[in-house]
Protein backbone atom coordinates (compact mmCIF):
# COMPACT_ATOMS: atom_id res chain seq x y z
CA UNK A 1 0.00 0.00 0.00
CA UNK A 2 2.79 2.14 1.03
CA UNK A 3 4.43 1.66 -2.39
CA UNK A 4 1.64 1.75 -4.24
CA UNK A 5 0.94 5.83 -2.66
CA UNK A 6 4.93 6.48 -2.74
CA UNK A 7 4.84 5.67 -6.81
CA UNK A 8 0.86 8.29 -7.25
CA UNK A 9 2.76 10.94 -5.51
CA UNK A 10 6.17 9.86 -7.89
CA UNK A 11 3.93 10.40 -10.57
CA UNK A 12 2.30 13.45 -9.71
CA UNK A 13 5.37 15.17 -9.38
CA UNK A 14 6.38 14.23 -12.62
CA UNK A 15 3.64 15.82 -14.31
CA UNK A 16 3.91 18.87 -12.31
CA UNK A 17 7.27 18.99 -13.32
CA UNK A 18 6.54 18.22 -16.85
CA UNK A 19 4.26 20.69 -17.86
CA UNK A 20 6.10 23.65 -15.74
CA UNK A 21 6.62 26.59 -18.18
CA UNK A 22 10.08 27.90 -19.32
CA UNK A 23 10.95 31.40 -19.94
CA UNK A 24 11.59 32.81 -23.39
CA UNK A 25 13.47 36.05 -24.41
CA UNK A 26 14.25 37.91 -27.82
CA UNK A 27 17.40 38.78 -29.21
CA UNK A 28 18.02 41.34 -31.58
CA UNK A 29 19.12 40.43 -34.48
CA UNK A 30 22.07 41.40 -36.75
CA UNK A 31 21.61 43.97 -39.60
CA UNK A 32 22.77 42.88 -43.17
CA UNK A 33 22.84 45.71 -45.33
CA UNK A 34 19.42 46.09 -46.16
CA UNK A 35 17.17 45.84 -43.32
CA UNK A 36 15.83 42.35 -44.17
CA UNK A 37 15.67 39.37 -41.93
CA UNK A 38 17.58 35.98 -43.42
CA UNK A 39 16.09 33.04 -43.14
CA UNK A 40 18.11 29.51 -42.93
CA UNK A 41 17.05 26.16 -42.37
CA UNK A 42 18.50 23.10 -41.75
CA UNK A 43 16.70 19.45 -43.05
CA UNK A 44 16.53 15.91 -42.87
CA UNK A 45 17.26 14.24 -45.67
CA UNK A 46 15.97 10.03 -46.20
CA UNK A 47 14.70 9.82 -49.79
CA UNK A 48 15.43 6.72 -52.47
CA UNK A 49 16.28 7.80 -55.93
CA UNK A 50 15.95 6.06 -58.73
CA UNK A 51 18.38 4.69 -61.58
CA UNK A 52 19.61 7.34 -63.53
CA UNK A 53 17.44 10.12 -62.64
CA UNK A 54 17.90 13.83 -61.04
CA UNK A 55 15.73 13.69 -58.31
CA UNK A 56 14.63 17.69 -56.37
CA UNK A 57 14.89 17.19 -52.80
CA UNK A 58 12.76 20.30 -51.17
CA UNK A 59 10.82 23.27 -52.77
CA UNK A 60 12.34 26.54 -54.11
CA UNK A 61 14.21 28.60 -51.41
CA UNK A 62 16.03 31.75 -51.74
CA UNK A 63 19.69 32.43 -51.58
CA UNK A 64 21.70 35.55 -51.68
CA UNK A 65 24.72 35.49 -53.61
CA UNK A 66 27.63 34.52 -51.73
CA UNK A 67 25.59 32.12 -49.68
CA UNK A 68 26.48 28.44 -48.71
CA UNK A 69 24.17 24.84 -48.98
CA UNK A 70 25.98 22.41 -46.77
CA UNK A 71 25.52 18.54 -47.40
CA UNK A 72 26.42 15.81 -45.06
CA UNK A 73 24.89 13.05 -46.21
CA UNK A 74 25.59 9.08 -46.98
CA UNK A 75 24.27 6.55 -49.26
CA UNK A 76 23.51 3.19 -49.95
CA UNK A 77 24.96 0.93 -52.26
CA UNK A 78 28.03 2.87 -51.13
CA UNK A 79 29.55 1.79 -54.92
CA UNK A 80 26.90 4.16 -56.70
CA UNK A 81 27.83 7.06 -58.41
CA UNK A 82 25.81 10.00 -57.09
CA UNK A 83 25.86 13.62 -57.86
CA UNK A 84 24.90 16.40 -54.78
CA UNK A 85 23.77 19.77 -55.78
CA UNK A 86 21.52 22.20 -56.34
CA UNK A 87 19.51 24.06 -59.66
CA UNK A 88 20.00 27.70 -59.57
CA UNK A 89 17.56 30.36 -61.10
CA UNK A 90 19.36 29.79 -64.35
CA UNK A 91 17.93 26.22 -64.49
CA UNK A 92 21.08 24.60 -64.55
CA UNK A 93 22.10 21.59 -61.82
CA UNK A 94 25.60 22.46 -60.39
CA UNK A 95 26.98 18.97 -58.25
CA UNK A 96 29.96 17.89 -57.02
CA UNK A 97 29.89 13.75 -58.12
CA UNK A 98 30.53 11.31 -55.04
CA UNK A 99 31.68 7.67 -55.47
CA UNK A 100 32.77 6.47 -51.74
CA UNK A 101 28.75 6.29 -50.08
CA UNK A 102 29.57 9.39 -48.02
CA UNK A 103 29.43 12.98 -49.11
CA UNK A 104 30.36 16.32 -46.85
CA UNK A 105 30.88 19.29 -48.45
CA UNK A 106 29.35 22.52 -49.11
CA UNK A 107 28.87 24.73 -51.88
CA UNK A 108 28.81 29.00 -52.28
CA UNK A 109 26.17 29.98 -54.84
CA UNK A 110 27.29 33.24 -57.16
CA UNK A 111 23.63 34.69 -57.76
CA UNK A 112 20.85 35.64 -56.24
CA UNK A 113 17.46 33.58 -56.52
CA UNK A 114 15.44 30.96 -56.04
CA UNK A 115 17.25 27.11 -55.68
CA UNK A 116 16.37 23.81 -55.29
CA UNK A 117 18.40 20.82 -54.04
CA UNK A 118 18.89 18.13 -56.23
CA UNK A 119 20.87 14.52 -56.00
CA UNK A 120 21.31 12.57 -59.45
CA UNK A 121 21.71 8.88 -59.26
CA UNK A 122 24.14 8.11 -62.23
CA UNK A 123 23.84 4.04 -61.23
CA UNK A 124 21.69 1.95 -63.00
CA UNK A 125 20.09 0.75 -59.45
CA UNK A 126 18.44 3.12 -56.85
CA UNK A 127 19.88 4.59 -54.10
CA UNK A 128 19.24 5.75 -50.56
CA UNK A 129 20.42 9.02 -49.69
CA UNK A 130 20.32 9.94 -45.86
CA UNK A 131 21.58 13.00 -43.62
CA UNK A 132 21.06 16.92 -43.69
CA UNK A 133 21.77 19.79 -45.57
CA UNK A 134 21.73 23.38 -44.55
CA UNK A 135 20.97 26.71 -46.68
Amino acid sequence: MCRKRFGIVLLSCVLMLSSAVMSVGAAELPNNGNGAVVMRAAGRLDSSIPAKTLAPINVEFSLAKGDMIEYDCTYTPKSASVDFGYIAPNGLFYSINCTSGSFNKSFKVNQTGQYTLAIRNNASYAVTVTGTVRY
